[in-house]
């Protein structure tokens, strides 16, 4: 699911996709475990928008809760994600957008962080950072997560 949300198209697609007296399983995540559903249905959940194999752009991405649902944010960042990570292979570090400068939501460890700012946002990983506009920022978040830029010594 991406950034741990289903729209109620999706949540019924996954109920009927689940086997007999079986129950979805929520993960830590924000995934969805379906036993013993049947594999044939996999193109079907794919289809919906649901994640059924290892990868894609959505792999590693998160994000706070942004506009309109917090009134700190300064932008949506989850529609911001949305465009910038469609068709963008997953690799190297995971991602987090935020809203303004509390981070909510943000992973441990090292990670891409995408702060919204009043003209764009701030891409940072490792401590080194770059201000772009919103057209760059894809392109400056792919090149920060497959570790493109180099660490500071």
């Amino acid at each position: 699911m991406r950034l741990g949300r289903a729209d109620s198209a999706q949540w019924r697609l996954l109920a009927d996709t689940l086997g007999t007296g079986e129950s979805a399983r929520l993960t830590p995540w924000r995934g969805v475990v379906l036993p013993h559903a049947d594999p044939a249905r996999l193109p079907d959940l794919a289809a919906a928008g649901l994640r059924t194999t290892p990868g894609g752009p959505w792999e590693g991405v998160t994000a706070c809760t942004g506009l309109p649902g917090c009134n700190k944010s300064l932008a949506d960042v989850r529609a911001q994600a949305a465009r910038a990570h469609t068709d963008v292979p997953a690799e190297g570090l995971p991602v987090h957008w935020s809203g303004c400068a509390r981070r909510c939501g943000h992973p441990a460890g090292r990670w891409v962080d995408v702060l919204a700012t009043a003209s764009g946002h701030r891409v940072t990983v490792d401590g080194t950072v770059r201000d772009t506009e919103e057209n760059d920022t894809a392109e400056a978040v792919a090149e920060a997560r497959n570790a493109q830029w180099r660490r500071p010594k």
